[in-house]
């Protein structure tokens, strides 16, 4: 703040430009990207093991790298408010039916890689998710979807528990 007041400027960049730190701003810059990326990279390549325990996370971080450059590099990036919508879609529902199965019905399911089930209701709060994108809700769809796919999850272990 106290820079901001003395240079008269409110963007970090040209702050450091006038205060004769462009190179290290740009050092600062790069560092903090190449370690941000690498470790986005790596948790891709680790989260895509645990899924699929025969996967090197090592090959599938680079590759993960790779297609990213290349995205990087093709497709326009001045306006990733739809990716952003996207990766939302995909969170919320997984959360909720983690939080159900695992805290509420102590479904730790250690010995399978995934469950039906549980898919299919994630898949349902995907879809919900962006069909909810298309109304204002006070407590904004995130929330929305959340609760839904919560209460689905809770009714197909009820349902399927009964079946048991």
């Amino acid at each position: 703040m106290m820079a901001a007041m003395m240079t008269g400027e409110s963007d970090i960049a040209q702050i450091m430009l006038k205060a004769g730190l462009g190179i290290s701003a740009l050092i600062i810059i790069i560092l903090s990207t190449v370690t941000t990326t690498f470790l986005d990279a790596f948790s891709a390549g680790i989260s895509f093991q645990s899924i699929i325990s025969k996967a090197d996370g090592l090959i599938i971080g680079l590759l993960v790298t790779f297609i990213g450059t290349l995205c990087a590099l093709v497709f326009p990036m001045d306006d990733i408010t739809n990716f952003l919508y996207f990766i939302g879609s995909i969170f919320p529902p997984m959360i909720a039916v983690m939080i159900v199965s695992f805290f509420v019905f102590h479904d730790h399911s250690e010995h399978q890689d995934y469950q039906w089930m549980n898919l299919l209701i994630w898949l349902i709060g995907f879809i919900c998710y962006r069909l909810l994108m298309h109304y204002e809700y006070t407590l904004g769809y995130t929330l929305v979807d959340l609760m839904i796919t919560g209460i689905l999850t809770y009714l197909g272990y009820k349902l399927h528990f009964k079946k048991s």
